[in-house]
């Protein structure tokens, strides 16, 4: 079964941290191996990217209070508890994972990555060092092998 890595962004500097992703993932030569998508804020239409029986890796730029380029991979718990009530108004991906919850569509297996963009004015050198990071933590998830 491939992997589907999708990248969320919008085309605002800073928030195009998981459209980077896809570019460099996709450089690097694993489009064979990986379903590579970059999604413009999806929303809900993100549920149609994702389903049931599924292995995907969902990476997006955050802002947490982190050092800008901190990747960190998010737990699915810790990131619905803070969304809203699942509705289709004004979904983002926290919202739109609770309702997928709530629909049970998550995928068979879910890895989010999340890329801290820091505050404006904050687009240095960490901006490289991150996305290769991302690029190793990808490999390494999608290089697991479930037992025979």
């Amino acid at each position: 079964m491939r992997w589907r890595v999708i990248g969320i962004g919008s085309p605002v500097t800073r928030d195009d941290l998981g459209w980077a992703a896809i570019d460099l993932l996709r450089m690097a030569g694993l489009d064979a191996s990986l379903e590579l998508l970059a999604l413009d804020r999806p929303g809900p239409a993100l549920l149609e990217h994702m389903g049931r029986g599924e292995r995907v890796i969902l990476i997006d730029a955050m802002q947490s209070g982190q050092p800008p380029g901190s990747v960190r991979e998010l737990a699915l718990d810790d990131l619905i508890a803070g969304a809203g009530m699942p509705s289709t108004h004004a979904l983002g991906v926290a919202e739109t994972l609770r309702l997928a919850e709530a629909l049970g569509a998550l995928p068979e297996r879910l890895h989010i990555l999340g890329i801290e963009m820091g505050t404006p004015g904050t687009d240095g050198g960490w901006r490289a060092s991150a996305l290769r990071e991302v690029l190793r933590r990808v490999r390494a998830l999608t290089e697991c092998r479930a037992p025979e």
